[in-house]
């Protein structure tokens, strides 16, 4: 298809500048990584933001914390280059803004570095490293230049990274286990089962997400152990694995039974505990559901559209078991742990085009020209020609067997309401 030349195979990424958007039609624009480095931090308790950037960036700012609820005992400013020093460099200038942040009370202050700072060459490493002993506030920073990135992930694990240069050595705690990527109120969200099995145990959890104090994340190394359960968590788990050696099993790639079954196991060995009989029911769901979908789904094509937080790659290593065959994925982002991924994919026989779509219209006619089988995300604006699994959003934070489940009965579901069965047998040249 002339609509997919310009696209790239899989084993030809290696970072965001290998995807391409596509289609070319006019789009006003992805959300700034500066939306998602901001709202991150004004969400957690006790820290303060520092925005550096043009007048552009100050108005943007402040429509973000107005709009969100910010959590007590943080300051949000903005510091606005001047002509000047958008020539010259900003350095004397945003030291007195930091001095002034510490004056009036801030704890721990979030430098937010935007496009202009970082085409300039400021150099806020050695700001920081200048500043810091004058004053009270813990300091960190993150550049956020919006023109290194597709899109807004980057906001939030590189934000998340940046606490890690907070946090202080201290002796390990064995009851103390942190749960990456889960807030303690996200209510709409059931706790997977494992946290509510290690809360049995006698575990005390601590959660870090949005909406944890930054004395948590400060605290953090003294925990036996760290479980992933997002994304945007795991260069952060890594950073920390390596500077103050707490061991991580990320838990959120993982959909396979036998390879759920290795992670908890793996869990209770890190942990010195022995599990019940608390995973057997779901547990056999999913083994049915398992051989249910491959029956159903063998050698389906799909493409993968906007499926939420849940990273594509590793959801399509695990689809290979069923022999379905990834024709294009979106990605928001090239993550760095996507690299592996990619590398197993392709090992697997697979090298599917990989995008970035933010053309809803547009897109719809291509993905549909391109006739794949099945849809991982809702294709808007679409003829309802390919069936999908739509609602995908409320599998973040979920892990192991039940989230297997979720995704495998979505599926079926899907399956069993169209008349893909028939669209099927006559792809495949069935009678």
């Amino acid at each position: 298809m002339n609509e997919l030349k310009h696209l790239k195979r899989l084993s030809a990424i290696k970072t965001n500048a290998g995807i391409k958007f596509l289609t070319p039609a006019a789009f006003p624009g992805n959300h700034c990584p500066l939306h998602t480095a901001l709202a991150l931090s004004a969400k957690i308790k006790g820290m303060s933001t520092l925005v550096v950037g043009t007048p552009e960036c100050g108005t943007y700012s402040r429509n973000i914390i107005s709009q969100l609820k910010a959590e007590d005992g943080g300051l949000h400013w903005m510091y606005i280059l001047e002509a000047n020093e958008v020539v010259f460099g900003c350095r004397t200038g945003l030291i007195g803004a930091i001095k002034e942040m510490d004056k009036a009370g801030a704890k721990t202050v979030m430098l937010i570095l935007t496009c202009v700072p970082e085409v300039i060459g400021e150099d806020i490493e050695g700001i920081v490293h200048e500043i810091q002993p004058q004053i009270e506030a813990r300091l960190t920073f993150i550049r956020m230049g919006h023109f290194k990135c597709n899109s807004y992930p980057s906001g939030y694990w590189k934000t998340l990274t940046a606490f890690g240069t907070l946090m202080e050595q201290t002796q390990t705690r064995p009851d103390i286990v942190n749960i990456l990527g889960r807030s303690r109120e996200e209510n709409r969200i059931p706790p997977p089962e494992l946290l509510t099995a290690l809360e049995k145990q006698g575990f005390h959890l601590r959660m870090l997400a949005p909406k944890s104090d930054i004395k948590d994340f400060i605290a953090s190394p003294d925990a036996k152990l760290n479980l992933v359960l997002s994304p945007f968590m795991n260069p952060l788990a890594e950073m920390m694995r390596q500077q103050y050696q707490v061991p991580l099993i990320s838990l959120h790639e993982t959909y396979d039974v036998l390879g759920i079954d290795y992670l908890y196991q793996s869990v209770a060995e890190a942990l010195g505990i022995v599990w019940d009989r608390e995973y057997t029911e779901t547990r056999k769901i999913a083994v049915s559901l398992q051989d249910q979908v491959k029956e159903a789904f063998h050698g389906v094509s799909y493409i993968s559209t906007r499926i939420g937080a849940l990273t594509p790659l590793p959801l399509a290593l695990y689809l290979t078991q069923f022999q379905m065959k990834p024709l294009l994925l979106h990605l928001d982002e090239f993550y760095p742990d996507d690299r592996k991924w990619a590398k197993a994919l392709n090992e697997k026989g697979y090298d599917p085009m990989i995008c970035h779509m933010v053309n809803d219209a547009a897109d719809v006619l291509v993905l549909e020209h391109l006739g794949p089988d099945f849809s991982f995300g809702e294709l808007p604006d679409g003829t309802g020609q390919i069936p999908c699994v739509p609602y995908l959003d409320d599998l973040y934070g979920q892990i192991g067997y039940e989230r297997t489940v979720l995704l495998l009965s979505r599926m079926l579901k899907a399956f069993q309401r169209t008349n893909m069965p028939e669209t099927r047998r006559k792809i495949h040249g069935a009678s």
